[in-house]
C-alpha cells in the first residue's frame, strides 16, 4: 500500500494545488468590509477571500463589454457603407432595401448583414452580402489570429470585412454566358477555393497577359475561352483599345476602385458544386470587395458598380440581337455548350454512383435489421452457440487473411 501511495502522492499534490483557491480562507485578522445579521445567520463580508471568483466574475464582464462594443463596432461600419451606397444605387434600382433608410440592412447576426435591390432592366434581383470579422467574438478573433500566425495555412481563416455584389441575370434560353474573372492575385486561392462555378476558367499565365491589354498588374484573368477575354478585356495590344474604351472594365480597376477590388465574376455556372445536372443554370455577375472604412474610399468605388451594371446591360443588349458588343460568335457558344454538356454527364454519373451505394447501404441496414430480430428470437442456448460460431468464422478469415499477406 506504501508503494501505491508513493505513486499516486503526485497526482494527489496537482489536485490538491488546483483545488486550494476553493477552500475556505481562514477568517483575517482585520475588520470585514460588511458584517450583518440576515434572518438566522450572522454573516461577514471579506473581500480577500473571494479574490479567485472576483477575476472570473470581471473577466466575464469584459467579455461581455468586449461582445457588445463588437456588435455596435459592425453594426456601425455596415450602416455607413450601406448609406452612402444606397444612394448610388437608388440612381439604377427602383427600389433598395425595404424602401426607407431605416431598414436598408437585414442582419443574420451581429458579422453578416445583406442589401437587396430590384427594379432594373437586365437584372431580376441584387443581393449585397456583407461579412464582417467577428469584432463581436474576442476568443474567434484570438483563435483565428494564433491559427493563422501559428500553422501559416494557405488560406486564412481569420475572416476581413468584404462585400459581395451578386446581380442575378434572366436567363435566355439560347444564350450560354460561359465563365469569366478578375481577380486579385492576392487573394487567387482564397476566392478559388471550393468554387465550381470557377473550375471552368483557366488562370491566364502568361507573362504579358496584363499588359498587353493594359490591366494592372494586381489582378489575374481567369477565363474559359479566348474570346470571352476579348469582350471583356479587348483584343491584345492597339486593336482592342476601342473594345476597352467601350466596356470600361479596364479603366475602372486600373483607378483607385482597384485597391479594393477582391474580384469580379461573370458565369453562368452556380458557386457550389449541384448536386445533380438538372439544377438550373443561374446567369449571375459578382462583384466582391474589400469593404471601404470611409465615405471617400466607399465613392470610390462606385467606377467598379458602374462598369458591372454596364457589363450587365450589354449582355442583356446581347441575347435581345441589339447589340454585339459582348455577343459570342456561333462557334464559341458551341465550345461553351459542350463543356456544360460533359459536365453534367458527369454529374449524372456521380449522382448515380451515389445513388447506388445509397441503395446498397439500404439493402445491408435491412439485412443486417432482419438477421438480428432473427437471432433475438433464439433461445439462450442457441444464441451463444450462434455467436460461437461467427467467433470461429471470423478468426478462420483473419488467419486466411494473415496467410495471404505472409505470401
Amino acid at each position: 500500500m506504501d508503494v501505491l501511495a508513493q505513486r499516486f502522492q503526485p497526482l494527489a499534490d496537482a489536485v490538491t494545488k488546483v483545488l486550494d483557491p476553493f477552500r475556505a480562507v481562514p477568517k483575517p485578522a482585520h475588520a470585514p468590509l460588511w458584517e450583518g445579521d440576515v434572518g438566522k445567520f450572522h454573516l461577514a463580508f471579506y473581500p480577500e477571500q473571494f479574490y479567485l471568483q472576483g477575476a472570473l466574475i470581471a473577466l466575464a464582464l469584459l467579455y461581455a463589454l468586449a461582445a457588445w462594443f463588437g456588435r455596435w463596432r459592425n453594426r456601425r461600419i455596415a450602416n455607413q457603407f450601406a448609406e452612402t451606397y444606397a444612394h448610388a444605387l437608388r440612381a439604377e434600382f427602383a427600389l433598395v432595401g425595404a424602401g426607407d433608410d431605416r431598414s436598408l440592412l437585414v442582419w443574420n447576426g451581429a458579422a453578416d448583414a445583406m442589401l437587396f435591390a430590384s427594379g432594373r432592366r437586365g437584372v431580376d434581383a441584387l443581393q449585397a452580402t456583407i461579412q464582417l470579422a467577428p469584432r463581436h467574438d474576442l476568443l474567434k478573433r484570438v483563435g483565428g489570429f494564433l491559427y493563422d500566425y501559428l500553422w501559416l495555412p494557405s488560406t486564412p481563416v481569420e475572416v476581413q470585412d468584404r462585400v459581395a455584389f451578386a446581380f442575378r441575370l434572366p436567363h435566355v434560353e439560347k444564350r450560354t454566358l460561359g465563365t469569366f474573372a478578375l481577380i486579385d492575385k492576392h487573394a487567387l486561392q482564397h476566392v478559388r477555393k471550393d468554387r465550381f462555378d470557377l473550375l471552368f476558367a483557366k488562370v491566364a499565365d502568361a507573362e504579358n497577359a496584363n499588359s498587353q491589354r493594359a490591366l494592372d498588374e494586381r489582378f489575374a484573368i481567369a477565363s474559359e475561352h479566348g474570346e470571352l477575354t476579348d469582350r471583356f478585356l479587348g483584343e491584345v495590344g492597339a486593336r482592342g483599345d476601342e473594345q476597352r474604351k467601350r466596356i470600361g472594365l479596364v479603366e475602372a480597376i486600373n483607378g483607385p476602385a482597384g485597391r479594393f477590388l477582391e474580384s469580379i465574376v461573370v458565369t453562368d455556372q452556380p458557386e457550389s458544386r449541384p448536386a445533380s445536372a438538372s439544377s438550373p443554370s443561374v446567369d449571375r455577375v459578382v462583384v466582391t470587395l474589400r469593404l471601404p472604412r470611409s465615405v471617400r474610399d466607399t465613392e470610390a468605388t462606385f467606377p467598379v458598380l458602374a462598369a458591372a451594371l454596364d457589363i450587365i446591360d450589354a449582355l442583356y443588349l446581347a441575347s435581345l440581337g441589339r447589340s454585339t458588343l459582348l455577343a459570342l460568335r456561333p462557334e464559341t457558344q458551341n465550345s461553351l455548350k459542350k463543356t456544360r454538356i460533359e459536365v453534367a454527364k458527369a454529374l449524372e454519373e456521380q449522382a448515380a454512383q451515389f445513388a447506388d451505394a445509397d441503395e446498397q447501404e439500404e439493402r445491408e441496414e435491412a439485412r443486417r435489421k432482419a438477421q438480428q430480430e432473427k437471432f433475438e428470437k433464439l433461445t439462450p442456448a442457441e444464441q451463444a452457440k450462434r455467436k460461437q460460431i461467427e467467433k470461429k468464422r471470423a478468426q478462420r478469415k483473419l488467419q486466411q487473411t494473415q496467410t495471404v499477406r505472409r505470401r
